[in-house]
């Protein structure tokens, strides 16, 4: 399986959506906006959508929630939930799904990490419930199925590295509203932490969705 950094990532996601003939995109989920930049720069137009945007890295980037976009979706040949499917309520999923396939060139791209097979997963799991909340995509994936086309186009590897504890925090556990987190969680996350020495693993699933070949 190959393994990617942050950047080799998004060159292998740019392939994808090349490989698929992607143009128009938009990224549901988008953070601050690195991936946006990123395929805007490589000849695709791509807007990004998040209910929250601290450092933008993009002009394209606007605040909403996935409930409530505002915008002419049909201009989106390509939707992108780049690890934020997770975070859609369970009961939406399969709705917001079903409104961004309306036309039948429309596709989805859902980018989820692999249940189970992540070091960075397991210690993640130890404060949120973060297999709980994955599962609800395979969920809505085969629930799905005998409506549109589903399938997994590409699994891949990818490294996450973290310069101390405190870096680690912030970006994982600080800002998440279902985090359980006490003193005795706290030693134990450390340890797993300071044992992998920052450096955690995560295999990712890319799956496509689309409309049925008439």
């Amino acid at each position: 399986m190959k393994i990617v950094n942050k950047g080799k990532e998004y060159e292998l996601l740019k392939n994808i959506l090349k490989q698929h003939k992607s143009k128009n995109v938009c990224d549901i989920g988008c953070g601050s906006g690195e991936f946006v930049s990123f395929l805007n720069k490589n000849k695709f137009k791509a807007f990004g959508f998040d209910i929250k945007i601290e450092k933008p890295v993009s002009d394209k980037l606007f605040i909403a929630s996935a409930n409530d976009l505002p915008i002419k979706l049909f201009k989106f040949d390509t939707f992108v939930f780049k690890q934020s499917m997770h975070h859609i309520e369970k009961n939406y999923q399969e709705e917001l799904i079903t409104k961004l396939l309306e036309k039948e060139y429309q596709k989805i791209f859902i980018i989820e990490a692999t249940i189970g097979e992540s070091t960075y997963e397991k210690i993640k799991t130890i404060v949120f419930p973060e297999r709980e909340m994955r599962l609800s995509v395979l969920e809505t994936l085969h629930k799905i199925k005998n409506r549109f086309e589903v399938k997994k186009v590409k699994s891949y590897g990818k490294t996450k590295v973290f310069n101390n504890f405190e870096h680690f925090f912030q970006e994982t556990i600080a800002e998440n509203d279902r985090t359980v987190w006490n003193k005795e969680i706290e030693k134990v996350v450390k340890s797993i932490f300071d044992f992998y020495k920052g450096r955690f693993y995560q295999q990712m699933d890319v799956y496509l969705i689309q409309n049925p070949i008439q």
